[in-house]
């Protein structure tokens, strides 16, 4: 076996290790703690889909720790609290990526930044903060200070701070920066973001689809590539960024075909809609949706390794044993549904199942 294929060998069998009871990781429970400053940790913020809130699950935000580094991939409600549950300083996150501009994937902005506006003051944290995201991602990082300032100018007329401040207002450290086409759109020296326009608005009128985008992203790291579905129906462009990916992070907004019916025929029931209306709604979830089944397919068609959940509502545990089920039937890798606060480790040529000597994955239903 060459080093190159010995490498890819080790790689997968430590992304198969990822949590408790998956075959092989029984002989890795007492190995040592991930050194964080040479692995990747996957940590589950938010897993439930919206706009409606839920009390047992926030709503979609991802944390990718990179050799201690932190970036954030969306930010529901919820994303602040999740993080001071975890013990995640959030001013230490100073990249933030969004898939799209839907309300549950980007409503907890503020909350994060009030956070860090605070942490400036308070403690000195100091630098920008980069945002990146589709069209109106500006708009939508300006209206966010704006909304939290108005909060802090009574603050600063009684005390003032060492905020900056120039002709009287507020200076933002917080950086949108807008991208509208597939490719390359962040790198640095531990992370490279490939973006890929994927279904979540093919049912859009056309003149909206060229103003309104949303894309999924290919995260390489050094300990191997993630690939973030965002929200989005069945898709080529998305088995071609997932191509050979280590895991695949896919939203589940249906467990199946039964289980989608159902859920929106009591919203037309509930709500009184139109049969028009229904039908609508229907096909946004069949067309710009993933269930659990097109999750199979995708990670067999893009050959992926290990599939997670996530942007999806089981009932229970059972429910939640159901979806890995669903995505089993067709695909043959590992399968894990996470929870709220869920961490996962990938440490190349490393099975160990902790994260940063003190989280772990804990076991799931069908794992």
């Amino acid at each position: 076996m060459s080093m190159r294929a010995l490498a890819v060998a080790l790689r997968a069998v430590a992304i198969l290790a990822l949590a408790c009871g998956v075959p092989g990781a029984d002989a890795a429970q007492d190995a040592p703690a991930a050194d964080p400053g040479h692995t990747t940790e996957i940590v589950f913020l938010g897993t439930a889909g919206g706009p409606p809130l839920r009390l047992d699950r926030s709503e979609p935000s991802t944390l990718l720790i990179v050799d201690g580094r932190e970036y954030l991939i969306d930010c529901g409600i919820g994303t602040m609290r999740r993080m001071i549950e975890a013990g995640i300083k959030s001013e230490q996150i100073r990249t933030i990526f969004f898939t799209h501009l839907h309300a549950d994937h980007d409503l907890g902005l503020a909350d994060v930044m009030a956070n860090d506006f605070v942490r400036e003051d308070l403690f000195g944290a100091t630098g920008s903060v980069d945002i990146y995201g589709p069209p109106q991602t500006k708009e939508l990082v300006g209206a966010a200070f704006h909304f939290i300032t108005i909060g802090f100018r009574p603050f600063e007329a009684e005390t003032p701070s060492g905020r900056h401040v120039a002709n009287g207002q507020f200076v933002s450290p917080f950086v949108a920066h807008e991208f509208n086409r597939d490719g390359v759109i962040y790198r640095d020296d531990k992370i490279s973001v490939t973006a890929a326009e994927n279904s979540h608005y093919a049912l859009m009128p056309i003149q909206q689809r060229g103003e309104l985008k949303s894309y999924s992203y290919r995260i390489e790291t050094p300990h191997g590539a993630i690939v973030f579905t965002g929200d989005t129906g069945p898709s080529d462009a998305v088995a071609r960024l997932a191509k050979g990916a280590d895991v695949l992070v896919a939203e589940a907004s249906s467990r199946d075909a039964e289980d989608r019916n159902r859920f929106i025929d009591s919203m037309g029931a509930r709500n009184h809609w139109s049969p028009e209306r229904i039908q609508a709604f229907r096909a946004h979830f069949r067309f710009e949706h993933l269930d659990t089944g097109d999750i199979g397919e995708l990670a067999t068609q893009a050959h992926a390794k290990a599939v997670m959940l996530y942007h999806y509502d089981p009932e229970d545990k059972a429910d939640q044993a159901a979806y890995v089920s669903g995505v089993k039937r067709h695909f043959a890798g590992a399968v894990y549904a996470p929870d709220d606060l869920d961490r996962y480790c990938m440490v190349t040529g490393i099975v160990g199942k902790r994260c940063q000597g003190q989280f772990q994955a804990r076991q799931r239903p069908g794992h």
